[in-house]
């Protein structure tokens, strides 16, 4: 069956003059590493390709090579010589739901993914849920064909399966991951590079954040796991980002005995919502969140949004409380 789906996709991009590569809401190394590993190869076989991002590229990505082609103007979607859109990592879809209308025409939608929760929005769905990255899954398209492999392609498609696997730790990690990641390197992707770019090189205030959830830990009998918080006025009192308390749930997930089959972080956002990262050694975590709070994801990483909520500590622990809409 996949290899039906890489004759569609490959002949979609055969015809297509002008392609728009989209990454996830949710900027991690998978979104990026895929789409900009796409971008890489489409690029020398002769297509013009646009690549845009709804949220702003956080430094840890801006090792990769060519980051500075992505847009964020929604105008791109206007552009009436588009004719084909692809779209990596994204497991719902919910964001393109309201630009893709706004373009000239209609054009077909590909989604390469590998969450077992995608409901299989695009023209074509390359949806591989065994797989351990979106990156896996591009490169499998990749190998179908006959198209070189530049080092600048590898890298990025390498750091898409380095950080979805925290660098082979976690269960995910397949052998096809492994095979594939000796081979990226063998075409040029330098893995020394995205070590020290993702799981290294963290600022104090990361590093004083990430120290604070650890002595947070608790049990959390929502999902009978091992939790911890951040609090909105925890990364200002740090003079932090976002992008430094992101990672902490892989973190979490592979330094703890296999006791602790479960971890979530949950972390209060600007928007006055609270979001939770999941991470699993073997329950289906994507279900959990699902049932809970509609959130999704695939089997042992998934995650979820709770509108106009704030977290409160009581007796020890830590529960997520609704705030009154006016």
């Amino acid at each position: 069956m996949p290899s039906l789906l890489y004759e569609k996709v490959q002949e979609h991009i055969s015809k297509a003059e002008h392609i728009l590569l989209l990454t996830d809401e949710r900027i991690d190394g998978d979104t990026m590493g895929s789409t900009m590993g796409l971008f890489h190869v489409l690029a020398d076989i002769g297509k013009r390709v646009e690549v845009f991002s709804p949220k702003p590229l956080p430094n840890t990505f801006k090792y990769l090579p060519r980051v500075d082609v992505i847009r964020r103007d929604i105008e791109v979607f206007l552009e009436s010589t588009i004719d084909l859109v692809i779209i990596c990592d994204c497991s719902d879809g919910e964001y393109i739901k309201k630009l893709l209308p706004t373009m000239p025409h209609k054009v077909p939608l590909i989604s390469f993914d590998h969450h077992s929760t995608n409901p299989m929005y695009g023209t074509v769905n390359v949806v591989e849920p065994k797989a351990a990255s979106t990156a896996d899954v591009v490169w499998r398209f990749l190998k179908s064909t006959d198209w070189s492999i530049s080092p600048e392609a590898a890298q990025c498609i390498l750091t898409g399966i380095c950080t979805d696997t925290v660098l082979f730790s976690t269960p995910n990690t397949t052998t096809d991951a492994l095979d594939a990641s000796a081979e990226l390197v063998k075409l040029g992707a330098q893995l020394p590079e995205i070590v020290r770019h993702n799981l290294m090189n963290k600022s104090v205030s990361a590093l004083k954040l990430w120290g604070l959830a650890m002595e947070r830990l608790y049990h959390d009998t929502t999902f009978d796991a091992t939790a911890t918080v951040i609090m909105k006025a925890d990364i200002e009192k740090f003079q932090g980002t976002e992008e430094d308390v992101s990672g902490i749930s892989g973190f979490l997930h592979a330094m703890l005995d296999t006791q602790h089959e479960v971890v979530v972080v949950y972390r209060e956002t600007d928007d006055g919502s609270v979001k939770g990262s999941m991470r699993s050694r073997g329950r289906d975590v994507a279900k959990l969140a699902a049932e809970k709070y509609g959130g999704g994801g695939h089997k042992l990483a998934a995650g979820f949004k709770i509108p106009n909520s704030k977290l409160m500590e009581k007796d020890g622990r830590w529960v997520v409380e609704k705030i009154p809409v006016v």
